[in-house]
């Protein structure tokens, strides 16, 4: 066998074993899959038969309970005793119904029911079930509607002239699901025909709903659903005879376990034998096919003319001439079909580079002309090839780049000869180029440098490709990108200016209310409207600055002052700020810390208006109890907890809380808030490098929890600041105080100029003028030269700004002058106007609406007025607990109670309010709780009081 057959053998093996190999791993491959499958079907068909049963466990469930139902209604009216309805407890309410779908009597009632006796269902959704005659005796599907807040299954059952309704509560149909999911092993849904998952015997799994056109071909383990950190198989009935459809979860580990053993054993027989068929070859390549590449690369070498080295055995095989011969025309052809090789290797180079749109051409460096330049140039520049190579290279670039880009040619191609560029590297340049039309064209070009040895040169290689469409885009997102940028800053300018404009009148607003606050004369509907204000008008402050919150925050605007504070003192503020309302709300509040240092690092101002939001909420949503503030050390930093024992949130609604504008059904039926509350909170925390989490259980309570990663730091600890009690007026016999109000609007002026003449006392210390603006202001200043300036910075003429740098510039220059104290006072709500003001040369910056505590502590702070404050904190009303409540309301008259029933149920709480008057003397504890639950809005609660009165009737 000579060499050329023994070459082709080996390869021949080679791929005989590799054919081998494959088709052993395709028929193991095939028995796997046979094996998975029969052993799917298998595990599939025994779990499908034990999913079957639900149908009759859950038909044999509902057949009990209108087996109870019809043994109800055979009992006579004199047996309907409490002790025997008591025994359905499969019902959780029981009605007779007349013609009319009017509620006759109530034989049983749950403790959140609205119905009542002579209460109608002709307008609810149960009207079409009651109305269909035909049907009786039939479960209805499940339904949700005013007269029941929780799902719920109805059964009629007709009885002469009557008609019978129970109502079967979801918990009954959940814990027989349970039972059968206990007993099958396999978790069990009741879905809704939209596909909500009304029942779920696991509720772990946390699956809210299915897409019932994706299920609806047969199970197969391929297809699986994920839930609760498993795989499962959905299995999904016919919708059953509550319309709804029962969806059984076959769990798949099983499944799993087998198909990783088959697919581990099939992966390692593949393995083993590629292993062994390796260490075969690698045993045949050295005893077999190298010798043979030896021989073979000797005669290459004589092929081509080489000298065969000592060590090759002349005298083997090579003294005859035949041999020579043979080699020597083998020689000859192979040089032939090397031409051959080179031929159509340049023509399928010519019709690659002449048929492609870009560029390909060959620049010589020394000479700086062009060796090729392929068709494709006419298309992209006006000009031929043979144009172009005839023209030096200076033609086909813009004048003023010609010599900049020339001498970066040569220096390139040095740096190619002498070593410090590899051959092999690529420049990428984008060149503006003129076209014969006297037009320009954006093209990158792409090059590389080649050093030819044979002709001494250095060739440059490049591909020229047009980017003009590439250059258009990159123009028009330059464009929308600042067209975004105005947007954004014409979105500020509308929200600031929006605040500005809301602020203003708030100011005079809110100004005369806390005026009017302080007024002893006022009567108690007097004040009770006046309230009604002041909470009015924070409300809607509130809801300006939350708006201006997440409005920055979306913008990215909102940036982080990091500074060392005082934590515990922080704790101590907020406890301060909600005192009076929990008292006012009868609620204990609690602030418990541990492990606090003496100062830390992070933005108190946004952890302070975190906190606010959420103890505020705590201290809103709840009725009766106490709300806690914990705050601890641990390892990733502080630890942050408020939480209450309130009216709590669904589980359905928990996902949704942080969204803006969004609000839970218990933050409706309370009538406050916006929604944006806690969006702004869990935003803020998430920038201070935390993650806000709420945990509920509904009339159990709620907590929300987070953690920030605050610096400790060794300071010495600040004590707490005292609450300070109300300021009620002026120390008599001070040295008199010349107090300026400049502002444009008169209604901004009256206001704060009368909350500090209510201060006055006789004979007066406070002094007062007023300008319209900073003209006036600096004309009053040189001739009044008063002590304090409250200062608007946005007015006519001139502005507030401008007036404070003169003022104080005059007395910088000028020390005899009064050294006025400048209280800017201003309607933006932006942090970053607060610096600027300061920066222009106010002492003290105020918002407004102006707060009254807080020009006192500036005037207390930076003048030397003394104050007068109350000795004690006005106190609270006492309010009853619930039971208590309800224990005094039976006592009351009958009549007086139905008609307060009738003003509750209409919702007119101006009636509401005149009945509960006749309280006030008889027994003012109950009516200061009812009045409270009143001004509340809250008909729930007092809607409560018929339906306590009616479970004990019943009882």
């Amino acid at each position: 066998m000579t060499l050329p057959h023994r070459l082709a053998f080996g390869r021949y093996n080679l791929l005989l074993e590799a054919v081998a190999l494959l088709l052993t791993s395709i028929i193991l491959f095939l028995a796997v899959w046979f094996t998975l499958t029969k052993l799917n079907q298998k595990y599939l068909d025994l779990r499908l038969a034990e999913a079957s049963r639900v149908h009759l466990f859950l038909k044999q469930h509902l057949n009990d309970s209108q087996a109870a139902l019809a043994s109800f209604i055979k009992l006579p009216d004199a047996e309907r005793t409490p002790k025997v309805i008591a025994l359905f407890s499969t019902f959780s309410e029981i009605y007779r119904i007349d013609q009319d779908l009017r509620i006759a009597q109530i034989y049983k009632a749950g403790s959140q029911i609205r119905t009542f006796v002579g209460f109608s269902f002709a307008t609810s959704k149960l009207s079409r079930y009651l109305a269909a005659n035909g049907e009786r005796g039939n479960f209805s599907e499940i339904m949700r509607g005013y007269e029941d807040d929780l799902p719920s299954i109805y059964l009629n059952i007709a009885a002469g002239d009557h008609l019978y309704l129970g109502r079967l509560n979801l918990d009954y149909v959940q814990n027989f699901l349970t039972q059968f999911s206990g007993y099958s092993g396999t978790p069990v849904l009741l879905v809704a025909q939209d596909g909500f998952v009304m029942l779920a015997s696991d509720p772990t799994l946390r699956i809210l709903a299915l897409d019932l056109k994706h299920w609806t071909q047969p199970p197969s383990p391929y297809r699986t659903l994920t839930a609760g950190g498993r795989h499962w198989i959905p299995v999904i009935s016919a919708p059953g005879v509550l319309g709804a459809r029962i969806v059984t979860l076959i769990p798949t580990e099983v499944l799993d376990t087998q198909r990783n053993a088959l697919l581990f054993f099939l992966v390692t027989f593949i393995g083993v034998s590629l292993l062994v068929r390796v260490f075969k070859n690698m045993h045949l390549n050295r005893l077999f096919t190298r010798p043979i590449a030896t021989f073979a690369a000797k005669m290459r070498d004589l092929e081509h003319g080489n000298a065969i080295g000592d060590s090759v055995n002349i005298n083997y095989r090579f003294k005859e001439l035949a041999d020579i011969d043979v080699h020597f025309r083998a020689m000859a052809a192979a040089i032939a079909q090397r031409e051959q090789s080179l031929r159509e290797s340049e023509q399928k180079y010519r019709v690659l580079t002449e048929n492609i749109k870009d560029v390909v051409w060959t620049l010589d460096v020394a000479t700086m002309r062009f060796l090729y330049v392929s068709p494709a140039v006419e298309a992209l520049r006006g000009f031929t090839a043979d144009e172009i190579m005839a023209a030096p290279v200076d033609a086909a670039l813009m004048p003023e780049m010609g010599e900049q880009l020339k001498a970066l040619v040569r220096q390139r191609a040095a740096a190619l000869l002498v070593g410090k560029m590899p051959a092999e590297h690529f420049y990428c340049d984008e060149i503006e180029q003129p076209r014969k039309d006297g037009t320009t064209v954006w093209t990158e070009v792409v090059t590389s440098y080649w050093h030819n040895e044979l002709a001494d040169r250095v060739e440059l290689h490049g591909v020229t490709r047009d980017i003009s469409e590439r250059k258009r885009a990159e123009a028009a997102l330059i464009v929308a990108k600042q067209q975004a940028e105005a947007a954004n800053c014409a979105k500020s300018m509308f929200l600031a200016n929006m605040s500005h404009e809301i602020r203003t009148p708030l100011n005079a607003i809110l100004g005369f209310a806390q005026v009017l606050a302080r007024d002893n004369s006022l009567n108690a509907i007097q004040n009770k409207s006046l309230n009604t204000i002041l909470r009015s008008g924070e409300h809607l402050l509130s809801l300006i600055n939350d708006i201006l919150d997440m409005a920055k925050i979306e913008a990215g605007r909102v940036h982080l002052r990091n500074a060392p504070f005082d934590l515990s003192g922080l704790l101590a503020e907020i406890e301060g700020l909600f005192w009076q309302r929990t008292r006012e709300h009868n609620l204990t509040l609690s602030v418990e810390t541990a492990g606090l240092p003496p100062q830390v690092l992070g933005d108190a101002l946004r952890l302070r208006q975190v906190l606010i939001n959420l103890v505020g909420n705590a201290v809103k949503f709840t009725l009766v109890g106490i709300v806690k503030l914990r705050v601890e050390a641990v390892a990733e930093g502080f630890a942050f907890a408020i939480s209450d024992t309130g009216v709590g949130i669904d589980t359905s609604e928990l996902a949704q809380i942080f969204e803006p504008f969004t609000q839970t059904t218990s933050g409706q039926k309370m009538l406050g808030g916006t929604g944006l509350g806690l969006a702004l909170s869990h935003q803020l925390v998430r920038l201070m490098g935390g993650q806000l989490i709420a945990e509920s259980i509904p009339n159990v309570g709620s907590c929300f929890s987070f953690t920030l990663p605050l610096t400790a730091i060794a300071a010495p600890r600040q004590p707490a600041p005292a609450t300070l009690h109300p300021v009620i007026g002026l120390q008599p016999q001070q040295p008199r105080c010349r107090v300026l109000i400049v502002d444009d609007f008169a209604d901004n002026r009256e206001p704060l100029r009368a909350l500090l003449e209510s201060l006055n006392p006789q004979p007066p210390v406070l002094e007062f003028r007023e300008a319209s603006n900073g003209q006036e202001a600096i004309a009053l200043w040189e001739v009044w030269q008063p002590q304090v300036i409250f200062m608007d910075m946005r007015m006519p003429v001139l502005s507030g700004e401008e007036a404070t740098r003169h003022i104080k510039m005059c007395m910088a220059a000028r020390p005899e002058t009064v050294r006025s104290v400048i209280v800017a006072l201003t309607a933006s709500a932006l942090e970053d106007d607060r610096q600027h003001i300061l920066s222009c040369g106010c002492d003290e910056f105020a918002r407004k609406p102006f707060r009254a505590e807080e020009l006192f502590g500036i005037l207390e702070r930076l003048t030397s007025l003394q104050f007068i404050r109350a000795e004690t904190l006005p106190s609270a009303p006492m309010l009853l607990a619930t039971e208590e409540v309800i224990a005094r309301f039976e006592k009351c008259a009958v009549t007086w109670r139905d008609a307060l029933q009738q003003a509750v149920e209409v919702g007119d709480f101006d009636q509401i309010q005149e009945r509960l008057k006749s309280l006030a003397d008889s027994d003012p504890v109950l009516y200061d709780t009812l009045a409270h639950w009143a001004d509340r809005y809250d008909l729930d609660v007092l809607m409560g009081l018929w339906a306590a009165d009616a479970v004990t009737d019943q009882s």
